[in-house]
């Protein structure tokens, strides 16, 4: 088996296991609210947050979804657009994606169902403070930007990389619009909240005297 073999297989076990975990919650949530069809998940993200980033959000997920079987069943002909990356780099990409699983599947479980795919409330929705969420504000989109990156890393596929790049923008637009919900909906324990957190990261603040 060639290194552009091993790399492929490394590759779909890592896209298989994120992907499963985010996919087993969102069948978690819908099994327990009402199911939207697809027609209905537009609409309502259109709502949530403009025609645009919804336009985007769903032609983004329509490539990703074609650009995946193309790369198992045709993986030689991605090799035109393989970007020249050094074998230990796509090496540390296969780490970045293994070390990065258990973070997103530990953000998932602390959110549980009132994770949204869109930005929207759910039934009773808490706001969530504990495991990641003590010191950072949106670490499924740190979860995210990491494990994605290392997609990009391990198959140095261009493609997947024009898909990374949409992606990360596509949060950086919803960060903003989410705090001010958050803060709409909680007011002052979430402006609290904020003080205390960094946004993707934790910030540690010296306590005075």
């Amino acid at each position: 088996m060639n290194e552009d073999m091993i790399f492929l297989v490394l590759f779909f076990i890592i896209v298989f296991i994120g992907t499963g975990i985010r996919r087993y919650y969102s069948y978690k949530i819908e099994k327990n609210s009402q199911r939207l069809s697809v027609r209905e998940r537009v609409v309502e993200m259109i709502h949530a947050e403009g025609r645009i980033f919804a336009v985007l959000y769903f032609a983004s997920s329509a490539y990703l979804l074609i650009l995946l079987p193309l790369y198992l069943l045709f993986p030689s002909s991605f090799l035109l657009f393989q970007m020249p990356f050094p074998i230990w780099l796509r090496w540390f990409g296969v780490g970045l994606g293994f070390l990065s699983i258990p973070f997103l599947l530990w953000v998932h479980y602390v959110l549980d169902e009132e994770w949204s795919i869109t930005l929207k409330f759910q039934t009773d929705h808490k706001l969530v403070t504990s495991g990641p969420y003590r010191r950072i504000r949106h670490p499924m989109y740190t979860a995210l930007i990491v494990y994605e990156l290392s997609w990009v890393l391990v198959s140095a596929g261009f493609l997947f990389f024009v898909y990374y790049v949409i992606t990360v923008l596509l949060m950086i637009v919803r960060i903003p619009k989410e705090e001010r919900m958050m803060l709409e909906k909680y007011g002052e324990e979430y402006r609290s909240y904020m003080k205390r957190t960094g946004r993707l990261l934790p910030h540690f603040r010296r306590e005075n005297g």
